[in-house]
């Protein structure tokens, strides 16, 4: 049997804001008719899906030490002001609850650090390392979008931890890199990782890791940060602790955040005019068997021994045995991204072999040995992940002059240049999008390369920055 054309009711990826629509609603993840503004419902199959993926950073969160807590949803009004310069960022953000007593929880900070004032007091208390994941608030007036702009942002993770000394919060920072590059890769996603500048930091912070991902339509997104806050926010909140020699000292503090957004990447990066294409670790059926004849009993028998067979070994399989014609089955699983298909029809019983459909590739293959599946799986993963690395790099061009930064970016590209830091000329590549594109330098690299001259002002450097058209 041929493979389907494109569903015609999903349209071209080319068309990406539309695309991007239309799949989340035919691939039943969400439903975002919800009566209030930037606030969806997640359906059983696309709820199932980012628990998986939630289920990936509790593993490597615990692993490393990292305790899960919760904190309440209500936030009193004198805990948020403690930090007056947040208090000024998210007032305007905030909702207000009991006639402006209480707000709901914006961002973890003000609920969290008030109670590790009162937890904290020695050096053996030290470090202090947690994490939660929960819905946040914000009123945002922009115009929302599901999974990346929500008034109440749902599944996401903050990882808060209070250590003793500068050199502990670096080491911190150094492993909650090493904890997303992990992420990322189960994920099968490619981020573009950078240094924020100095004046998109939280106030009084010592800086901060930015993750981005590159979109089919040459934008990027902000993807999760890694802060090192310093002494800043123990400071406003009081969080103090007595060392070896019984001298009081402020803590160095380490915060880390993401969620859903993850799981957009994953759909902007994979998925295809056909639907979704899901990384076999998150997907709720790795497997679907679609039997070519629902009236033949020894297909059908077929069908439930593989099933039985996939799950010995750990596969997490379902046979669809619905009064739909195969046809109709292969576009839903299709659109919902399931890695493997395996049909099997007269022909497969009579010759011995499965014919397994790989979502990825869309290519079709024989087997005889159910235990391939396995492999097969672990492939599809390997061949997402080298996808994902290879089509941000060739979305990335290095470019040494400044006119032709405009056309790149038109062209759907990211553009690394020397970029010597300063404020100016960051402007400068912000003022070529006035009125046309929202261009600006995003953050730099991680590493110095050998010496050049600033894309603006020729001056001497070894930062390398990346511009690009943010959302």
């Amino acid at each position: 049997m041929k493979n389907p054309k494109r569903p015609k009711y999903l349209p071209s990826k080319k068309n990406f804001s539309k695309w991007y629509n239309t799949l989340l609603l035919i691939a039943d993840l969400i439903d975002k008719r919800y009566d209030v503004k930037g606030c969806f419902v997640w359906k059983p199959y696309g709820y199932d899906i980012m628990l998986r993926i939630k289920k990936i950073w509790d593993e490597l969160f615990k692993s490393n030490g990292i305790e899960e807590m919760y904190f309440p949803l209500l936030v009193p009004i004198s805990y948020a002001k403690k930090n007056d310069t947040w208090w000024e960022a998210f007032n305007k953000q905030a909702f207000f609850i009991e006639g402006k007593e209480y707000i709901l929880r914006p961002t973890g900070e003000p609920a969290m650090y008030p109670m590790f004032a009162l937890w904290i007091r020695s050096y053996k208390d030290l470090p202090f390392r947690i994490y939660e994941t929960v819905s946040s608030f914000r009123y945002e007036t922009k115009h929302t979008r599901p999974l990346i702009r929500d008034r109440e942002i749902t599944v996401w993770h903050e990882i808060h931890c209070a250590l003793a000394n500068e050199k502990e919060a670096e080491e911190e920072v150094k492993l909650h890199m090493e904890i997303y590059d992990e992420l990322w890769n189960r994920l099968c996603i490619a981020p573009i990782k950078v240094i924020k500048p100095p004046w998109e930091i939280f106030p009084g912070a010592v800086g901060a890791i930015e993750y981005y991902s590159y979109l089919p339509n040459g934008k990027v997104m902000e993807n999760g940060s890694i802060n090192n806050l310093g002494q800043a926010y123990a400071k406003k909140f009081n969080i103090k602790f007595r060392d070896k020699d019984g001298k009081e000292k402020y803590v160095w503090q380490v915060c880390t955040g993401n969620g859903a957004r993850l799981l957009f990447a994953i759909i902007a990066t994979h998925g295809d005019d056909f639907g979704l294409v899901l990384p076999p670790e998150i997907a709720r059926w790795q497997v679907v068997i679609i039997p070519i004849n629902n009236k033949n009993i020894e297909i059908l028998k077929k069908a439930r021994e593989v099933e039985e067979k996939l799950k010995e070994i750990g596969v997490r399989v379902i046979v669809d045995d619905r009064e739909k014609t195969p046809g109709e089955k292969f576009y839903e699983f299709e659109v919902k991204g399931v890695p493997i298909r395996i049909e099997i029809g007269e022909k497969e019983i009579k010759e011995k072999y499965l014919t397994i459909f790989k979502r990825n590739t869309r290519e079709k293959i024989k087997i005889r040995n159910i235990e391939e599946i396995k492999e097969i799986l672990d492939g599809i993963s390997r061949e997402m992940l080298e996808k994902a690395k290879k089509t941000l790099q060739e979305n990335i061009v290095f470019e040494n002059k400044k006119e032709n930064i405009l056309k790149d970016i038109k062209n759907k590209k990211v553009v690394k240049a020397y970029y010597c830091g300063g404020g100016e000329c960051w402007d400068s590549i912000k003022d070529l999008g006035k009125s046309k594109i929202s261009i600006e330098i995003f953050g730099t690299d991680l590493k110095e390369e050998k010496e050049g001259n600033c894309i603006v002002c020729g001056k001497k450097t070894k930062t390398i920055g990346y511009i690009g058209s943010t959302i």
